[in-house]
């Protein structure tokens, strides 16, 4: 506590460093610019606007490239685990597969041929009629002809799944929400088809300030809640907090909804709110009204009494500080009136005013 203590002295003694004490008559009657006090509670409630989407969802795309020549979907449609979603055309792949296969048999035959030919040069040289330079070069061919079989043969593999991936299947029943491409359109590699959520579980990811990071935990209690659903009030969890507040200096949070009602859809605007508690309590003031006591290890503000219109020098305990603000435990009360700024040019039992249009 006292190293918090010391920087607010430092900070506002500065100026009168170095100065001699004169007499100074009674100040001018002065405006100040007034605080009231407020004790802080222990927690407060954030609330952030999201969206509703599903807790598992897809985005279907093709691994290979080709034609679109078959889309079974539409927005909404209801799909069936390992329904049809859509197929290219196979031509090109069925060509490939008939290319690789003949390979396969050309590599094949040659293999045989060389191990048949490795066989009887073995025999020969074992007769001692070849020489061992001689029948490493036949075991070396035969090697070679073997690597060219499997190359073949998976090459075949590799034609065969192409095949296999020129149909999209649905990974799982639910619900198509778009559907991003139009039949006999040229697709390629990872270009969305449609877009599937699953039945059942459904979430809202809201952009929470970066500044609410540390705060924001996984497991924490959220009440989320609908304009357009009446009586929604669905109790939720944190379930994932972004890490990267990019350019908008927000953060990605995922609320997980426990027991959504039938009629809340994906897309559907939402809010959540999350309580947060404040690690250090305390009664927040303006930095700007904390003013040096009488020693070192002491702080004042200037309260301000409404029966006499002055204002009173009276210390306070200083629990920490966040920012531009201070965090009191003693010395002040909920209602009171203090000096928020211009704190350096009062004196105590100065006469002052409040601004008319304070409450």
């Amino acid at each position: 506590m006292r190293p918090i203590i010391v920087l607010l002295m430092a900070s506002v003694v500065l100026a009168s460093c170095g100065r001699e004490p004169v007499d100074i008559p009674e100040p001018r009657e002065r405006t100040i610019e007034p605080y009231r006090v407020v004790e802080a509670a222990g927690s407060r409630d954030v609330r952030l606007p999201g969206l509703i989407q599903a807790a598992d969802r897809a985005s279907l795309a093709f691994a290979v490239s080709g034609t679109l020549v078959e889309l079974n979907v539409n927005n909404s449609d209801r799909v069936e685990e390992g329904a049809i979603i859509a197929r290219l055309d196979d031509e090109l792949f069925r060509l490939q597969i008939d290319t690789a296969r003949a390979q396969l048999q050309r590599a094949s035959a040659t293999a045989e041929e060389r191990r048949l030919e490795l066989d009887r040069r073995r025999q020969l040289y074992e007769s001692g009629w070849i020489s061992p330079a001689a029948l490493e070069q036949f075991t070396a061919a035969y090697v070679t002809a073997e690597s060219d079989v499997r190359a073949s043969r998976a090459l075949l593999g590799q034609m065969t799944r192409a095949l296999e991936r020129s149909i999209l299947y649905a990974p799982y029943a639910g619900v198509i929400a778009n559907v991003y491409v139009d039949p006999f359109e040229e697709v390629h590699v990872g270009m969305p088809i449609a877009e599937l959520n699953a039945d059942g579980g459904l979430e809202v990811l809201v952009d929470a300030p970066d500044r609410l990071a540390g705060q924001l935990i996984p497991g924490m209690s959220v009440s989320v809640d609908l304009a357009t659903v009446q009586g929604c009030g669905c109790a939720g969890q944190i379930v994932q907090v972004g890490r990267d507040a990019g350019a908008t200096n927000t953060i990605p949070v995922t609320v997980s909804i426990r027991n959504p009602p039938a009629n809340l859809l994906p897309g559907m605007a939402a809010s959540a709110t999350i309580t947060l508690v404040s690690e250090t309590i305390g009664t927040p003031i303006p930095f700007a009204s904390v003013v040096a006591g009488p020693t070192q290890d002491q702080v004042h503000v200037f309260l301000y009494d409404r029966d006499t219109s002055r204002v009173q020098l009276v210390p306070i305990t200083v629990t920490g500080a966040q920012g531009n603000i201070v965090l009191v435990s003693e010395g002040l009360s909920e209602g009171d009136i203090i000096a928020a700024a211009g704190a350096g040019i009062l004196r105590d039992g100065q006469r002052v005013r409040l601004p008319e249009d304070f409450q």
